[in-house]
């Protein structure tokens, strides 16, 4: 071998160490924008599950309470009726003329999970102690009911009493209709 073959093999053997290094070089690079990538990933994702978590742990108290306190099992019209029974009930128990008797309102068909609310809207007209009385019997969080509307205007001709309107809803479970199974 001459002098010029041992040049060419030489500098066509660098190139090729070269081209194999510059290679390995980019799948490297690669692989580890790869795997920087996918660890940037993972610890936003475990940022997030440590949130969720955070926000589940602030909640438990109240889901204790839900499991304490469970809605009833019913209809709307069912829920509806009895709540609106009780609320023109309590409103006779504790002296308030009822301008309005309590009507049941429509069902929201929008609403989805695991509570329905039936509501109960009412007018009535009382004094100031006759109206807390009413309010505080008509708002019990352990019966799944409570007031989501108030509007309270002073009467025009006694400024004594008070005409009151409100909403009353009362959460409910509904009632899981049971397929019917048939056998052969």
């Amino acid at each position: 071998m001459n002098d010029r073959e041992k040049k060419l093999i030489f500098i066509l053997l660098g190139a090729a160490f070269i081209i194999v290094n510059i290679f390995l070089f980019t799948s490297y690079n690669a692989a580890k924008q790869q795997k920087e990538a996918m660890l940037t990933k993972g610890a936003k994702a475990l940022k997030k599950m440590e949130r969720e978590l955070d926000e589940a742990e602030s909640q438990r108290p109240d889901q204790e309470w839900l499991l304490e306190n469970p809605p009833v099992v019913g209809t709307h019209g069912g829920v509806g009726a009895e709540l609106a029974t009780y609320t023109e009930k309590s409103a006779l128990n504790n002296g308030v003329t009822l301008k309005k008797r309590p009507s049941p309102q429509r069902e929201d068909t929008e609403e989805v999970g695991a509570y329905r609310s039936a509501r109960v809207k009412v007018l009535g007209n009382a004094s100031d102690r006759e109206l807390y009385l009413w309010l505080t019997d008509l708002q019990a969080p352990q019966q799944s009911r409570s007031i989501t509307q108030l509007r309270i205007s002073p009467q025009r001709d006694d400024p004594a009493r008070v005409d009151c309107e409100l909403e009353v809803t009362q959460w409910f479970t509904p009632e899981i209709e049971e397929a019917s199974v048939t056998t052969d």
